[in-house]
């Protein structure tokens, strides 16, 4: 496979499913369909002589030899739990395997182009890709790039032993599946991923007056009103739960489409991304005849519990999805309509990150390379200008980490936190980052609604931050309070670095 047709292949990808995972007090997402399974971490790793720091050792699935990643290490991410219970996800590209650690399995949802934003990752070798902005810029979930995982400096590839058994494997028993399985009571249940349009953490239902049956309330998808049904209930486990906090906890919304209708089913936990053969699938008896349509088989082998596979379009009878979701419809229209009725209005959208150095400030998305976690340790040179803190080795590649309280407020005290992040980028053949107190969010407005800034603000000399500012624009944040946000302008910036190196 040549690079054109590798990236028509996960350009094509992009626009299905992805996969969340947490890591550290980070969230990464993998397009689904490089995701051979997930699987809980092994206790032992096969370890590997010379290795780098990243590459945890080797992991035996199922007679195949797999090298496993701590994206930790790779990306300076503190260690922030202990838990017993990380998993692995198993990641498939032209024949070879590599598995990534992570905390736990996140969510399940798909591409959006309007929460979506792509990095300029052209000649870098960086494994994130890009961001998607969810919950309305609350959370950024980092986007990693399969090919250059693949690249990685000495991760060892798969054997031709163990490659060949997998596709002589795959000939005989046909291509494997793909599901999520999720817990439902006692039970752990699946269904197929192309069924599967969401997976959300909701903290709070919406009351609704079309509940009905084992309907609990619904939830807001971008404008589309959708029902969420008691799986566990439906399933005759418990009552109805229709408390205050009925989806807090592990709890999840499995968001599906039912012809043109969209309903959410509320399931315990989610358990991981699995994939089996056709004929790993055995039939199961059934007591209960009212619903035996709903199960399609049930897949074995993948623990101590065997899995339930589940048919979407049988999981409500006919009555029940009229009842649940009539009105539905309009409402879902309405809401677009308005919606699109604004875009056209606001003109060209772009997207910027903002960020906190005693106030909001943002700039735009295309212009970072990648956003990290304050490191460890830098490189100090002597010599170092005041507001340098030093070099950081990113990857084989140089970056020099400027501070940027000291840039613009010579007499605040230099300090970071927890929160403080890195924000890198690469521009004008100058590699920088730049010291941030944190990142807020990610937003995306029309062009017409950026306010120029008064000429006067920019005669306060060019040591002055005003200097580095262009516009300025007025945000709605989460608690629905409007404030002004100021917008950088990356060559004013990159020639005040300069120019400081010069001086």
């Amino acid at each position: 496979m040549n690079m054109s047709e590798l990236k028509e292949q996960i350009d094509l990808n992009d626009n299905q499913i992805f996969g969340s995972f947490i890591l550290s007090n980070s969230e990464f997402a993998l397009a689904v369909s490089f995701v051979q399974e997930v699987v809980n971490a092994p206790e032992y790793y096969t370890p590997v002589p010379l290795a780098p720091d990243y590459l945890k050792g080797l992991f035996n699935l199922r007679g195949t030899v797999i090298p496993i990643l701590d994206l930790r290490e790779m990306l300076n991410l503190k260690e922030t739990t202990n838990s017993d219970s990380k998993k692995i996800a198993i990641i498939e590209l032209d024949g070879a395997c590599v598995g990534l650690l992570f905390d736990k399995t996140g969510e399940v949802f798909r591409n959006n182009e309007e929460e979506r934003s792509d990095f300029d990752v052209t000649n870098t070798t960086g494994v994130v890709r890009g961001v998607f902005k969810k919950n309305s810029g609350e959370r950024i979930v980092q986007i990693l790039d399969v090919s250059k995982v693949f690249k990685l400096h000495n991760v060892p590839k798969d054997s031709s032993r163990s490659r060949s058994r997998r596709e002589s494997l795959s000939k005989k028993r046909g291509s494997r599946n793909q599901c999520i399985s999720f817990v439902v009571g006692p039970s752990k249940c699946s269904l197929p991923i192309s069924d599967i349009q969401e997976i959300l953490k909701i903290d709070n239902l919406s009351d609704s007056a079309l509940n009905a049956g084992h309907c609990i309330g619904t939830i807001d998808l971008r404008g589309s009103t959708v029902p969420v049904i008691d799986f566990a209930a439906l399933l005759k486990y418990r009552e109805v739960d229709r408390s205050e906090t009925a989806t807090q906890g592990e709890r999840r919304i499995v968001v599906m489409r039912l012809e043109k209708e969209l309903f959410g089913l509320m399931v315990d936990s989610i358990d991981s991304i699995i994939s089996y053969f056709p004929d790993e699938l055995i039939t199961f008896p059934l007591l209960e005849q009212s619903r035996v349509d709903m199960f399609l088989g049930c897949i074995t082998g993948y623990g101590d519990t065997d899995i339930l596979l589940l048919n979407h379009q049988k999981i409500l009878n006919d009555q029940e999805v009229n009842d649940i979701t009539r009105g539905h419809s309009k409402l879902y229209q309405s809401n677009n309509s308005k919606k699109d009725l604004q875009n056209s209005k606001g003109g060209f959208r772009q997207t910027y990150i903002t960020f906190n150095i005693d106030g909001t400030y943002a700039v735009a998305i295309k212009e970072v390379k990648e956003i990290i976690n304050y490191p460890k340790t830098l490189l100090q040179p002597p010599g170092l200008k005041n507001h340098v803190r030093g070099l950081l080795n990113l990857r084989g590649e140089l970056v020099t980490i400027i501070d940027a309280r000291s840039l613009y407020f010579s007499d605040k005290k230099n300090f970071e936190n927890e929160d403080s992040k890195i924000l890198v980028f690469n521009k004008g053949g100058l590699s920088f980052g730049l010291v941030v107190d944190s990142v807020d969010s990610i937003v995306t407005f029309a062009e017409n609604d950026k306010i120029k800034l008064p000429k006067i603000l920019y005669n306060k000399g060019e040591s002055s931050m005003s200097s580095d500012l262009s516009e300025a624009i007025e945000i709605t944040d989460s608690n629905g309070i409007k404030r002004s946000m100021l917008i950088f302008c990356m060559e004013s910036i990159v020639a005040r670095i300069s120019n400081s190196f010069a001086a």
